[in-house]
């Protein structure tokens, strides 16, 4: 036995042992989506209790994401960013307020593995090729296989070529594709992106990026990202959500115009910097 990895841990976010239907039912489809909106409504968190002390984390936070849209949470380290994404996952309940993705809860999204999650670190599994690293999550939750699937998804993010190599033949950045199919793996109708390339080099991470647009472009799924780089932010998502301090707040809610064909060609423009200088004047408080 092999036991919990980060790995299985991140996969497991994006599976349940809850079946909403087999692959090839309507249950796995694309045309099975939520297509709701997700709603954070005043959402607050507190932790500790008992003989440790309350410590809170976010503070009535509250802002909507459009169904197919990609959004960004700004803000400092340790604000409560990637907490708030795990609020978003179902993987724990706010403290008060209210989350949910059209008529769904996050918790019932997740148990129809309807949530996918990527971290900053891909987490593979050494001794599993490309294509069964993607195929995890329906291992994990003892489900048949969407083959087909699978391999478009290795087409949709590049490696279908190296769908039998192992991970440490992998660069960084092709590492992190396969966490982004791993997470896509199910058809998630959220997306959920804690720093997926914050490990990157700048020229890696600037490809990414233009390729995680390509694939949510591909693939139409809702995606809340958490990423500390205002340029990033700018780049990537249609609506920004800027946080304060801890316990965070939301200090700006800002939508970038440009449309997502545009981005890459956008950067250094005025509109792009102006966009950026905004997103900061906001951090500065």
């Amino acid at each position: 036995m092999r036991g919990d990895t980060p790995a299985t841990t991140a996969a497991t976010a994006n599976a349940s042992a809850t079946p909403a239907g087999t692959p090839g039912s309507s249950a796995s489809t694309l045309a099975d989506r939520d297509n709701g909106e997700l709603r954070i409504d005043r959402v607050s968190y507190e932790y500790g209790g008992g003989r440790h002390p309350v410590v809170a984390a976010v503070d009535a936070v509250d802002f909507r994401l459009p169904a197919g849209r990609l959004g960004a949470l700004v803000g400092p380290s340790g604000c409560g960013k990637s907490t708030l994404l795990r609020l978003a996952a179902g993987l724990f309940e706010p403290t008060k307020g209210r989350i949910s993705f059209g008529s769904t809860s996050p918790a019932e999204l997740r148990k129809r593995r309807r949530v996918g999650f990527a971290f900053q670190d891909p987490a593979l599994l050494a001794w599993r090729s490309v294509r069964h690293n993607v195929e995890l999550p329906f291992d994990l939750a003892a489900l048949p296989t969407d083959r087909a699937w699978i391999e478009e998804l290795l087409a949709i993010v590049g490696l279908t070529e190296w769908a039998d190599r192992r991970p440490r033949e992998l660069s960084g950045g092709m590492r992190q594709r396969v966490s982004l199919a791993r997470a896509l793996a199910t058809k998630p109708d959220l997306l959920l992106l804690d720093e997926p390339f914050g490990a990157l080099d700048e020229i890696t991470r600037s490809e990414l990026n233009l390729e995680l647009l390509r694939i949510l472009s591909a693939t139409g799924t809702t995606c809340l990202l958490v990423t500390h780089s205002v340029d990033e932010a700018v780049l990537l998502a249609d609506r920004v959500v800027v946080l304060s301090n801890r316990p965070c707040a939301v200090r700006l809610v800002y939508d970038v115009p440009e449309a997502r064909e545009r981005r890459g060609a956008s950067r250094d423009t005025i509109e792009f910097l102006d966009h950026c200088r905004t997103v900061r004047a906001a951090l500065a408080g």
